[in-house]
């Protein structure tokens, strides 16, 4: 299960993910991000994963993904800060 929360501001759009970034939630973080992204006005966008216990291949590929269209990433720990 993945828990995502998002903090709009007009400046910087922040997705606190808590959890198992796996399976069907890597498609539900999909939605989420391109449904505030194309609503916005093109804020900065920072993923909190310091909250997240497991990511698969398709959420890293996700994170991948939104990281080449500008994401920045808040890490904890040594599992999540080599993405």
């Amino acid at each position: 299960m993945l828990r995502i929360t998002a903090n709009d501001n007009p400046r910087v759009l922040t997705f606190r993910l808590e959890g198992r970034l796996e399976g069907p939630w890597v498609h539900e973080l999909e939605q989420c991000w391109h449904t505030l992204v194309e609503n916005g006005s093109e804020p900065t966008v920072c993923v909190d994963l310091t909250g997240v216990t497991f990511i698969d291949a398709a959420g890293k590929a996700r994170l991948t993904e939104m990281h080449e269209h500008g994401a920045q990433f808040i890490a904890g720990d040594c599992l999540t800060k080599p993405l």
